[in-house]
């Protein structure tokens, strides 16, 4: 960290969540970053203007988010920030709620086929022998539950990968733990895992034709069949 931190002062008798959003509005902004040690508790509170129990209630609720780590005897400090980490508390949110998943269904078909489209022109042969396999083995696993997670994450993140857009790639990882979290509830679905199996068939020969229309189609395809029995 250089010079000091403009933690800045709230209400006295703000609500913990805007000491915390102030918080990762400093890491947003660069003053603050992965690893960093924040200041005692007493000096912090004193720096913002607000008691000791509320800033304790926000860095509860930062550490519940993964943002926060409390240190016995050493300290606040913040995580390595990982992003498959922050991700994982939306796995509750798509649990408990259904408009949840279906924004996350929405936000994967403006993203997921203009990648899938990209990937077709970028798209190397090691990558496709890997996705050839994933599909072999994506077949093979239909009836075990986690296999098939871990080979329909990897077959989509090839994609992504072999898309060559590092924008891309980092707005498709930041919605991976909600991607993790979507699938649990949806490939138990009764024959969409085999469904599923045939969309990838189709995804992947048209990236093997290097034809980035049908690639994206494809995708599209496949992700309007799982959402489509989501909601029967």
């Amino acid at each position: 960290m250089v010079g000091p931190i403009p933690f800045g002062t709230v209400t006295r008798d703000a609500l913990p969540d805007q000491i915390a959003a102030r918080v990762i509005a400093l890491i947003t902004e660069r003053h603050l970053n992965p690893g960093d040690r924040l200041p005692p508790e007493r000096e912090l509170a004193q720096a913002m203007g607000v008691s000791r129990s509320s800033l304790r209630e926000a860095l509860r609720a930062l550490s519940l988010l993964g943002v926060t780590e409390m240190r016995q005897g050493d300290g606040t400090y913040l995580t390595a920030l990982d992003p498959d980490a922050l991700m994982r508390p939306f796995g509750l949110v798509l649990a408990l709620n259904d408009g949840q998943l279906q924004e996350l269904f929405e936000a994967r078909r403006v993203i997921e086929p203009g990648l899938a489209a990209l990937a077709a022109e970028r798209i190397d042969e090691p990558t496709l022998d890997a996705l050839r396999a994933c599909v072999s083995e994506a077949a093979e696993a239909v009836h075990d539950e986690e296999a098939f997670l871990r080979i329909d994450l990897e077959l989509h993140g090839l994609i992504a990968r072999a898309a060559s857009n590092s924008i891309l790639w980092h707005v498709i990882g930041s919605i991976s733990g909600m991607g993790v979290a979507s699938r649990r509830r949806t490939n138990p679905l009764p024959g969409l895992r085999e469904q599923s199996v045939e969309d990838h068939r189709a995804i992947v020969a048209a990236l093997e034709a290097r034809d980035g229309e049908a690639a994206a189609a494809a995708m599209l395809h496949h992700l309007e069949n799982v959402r489509s029995r989501t909601v029967e």
